[in-house]
């Protein structure tokens, strides 16, 4: 009786623990998809080299340092600005 309970115990652990390595392997393993989103042309967004007033892209959410934007091809002038402009949240 007491090996019976044992096993079933010892079992039941190596479901547990096979089912989260599994989990794990496949939630590692999925793709970004923001990652994976393809980029705007500056065209569509109407990008500009200089400043809208306070909309300029280093102070956007999109900015990725240097020059780059998450939603833009291609490098953009941190000084510059589009039609998407997202402010940044304040901490």
């Amino acid at each position: 009786m007491i090996a019976k309970a044992a096993l079933l115990r010892r079992r039941t652990v190596l479901q547990i623990a096979f089912g989260w390595a599994g989990t794990t392997t496949i939630l590692a393993a999925s793709p970004n998809t923001a990652s994976a989103a393809p980029k705007i042309s500056k065209a569509a967004v109407a990008y500009q080299d200089h400043s809208d007033g306070d909309k300029r892209c280093d102070k956007c959410a999109q900015f990725q340092p240097p020059d780059a934007c998450k939603m833009v091809e291609g490098a953009i002038n941190p000084q510059g600005s589009c039609r998407i402009f997202m402010p940044q949240r304040q901490s």
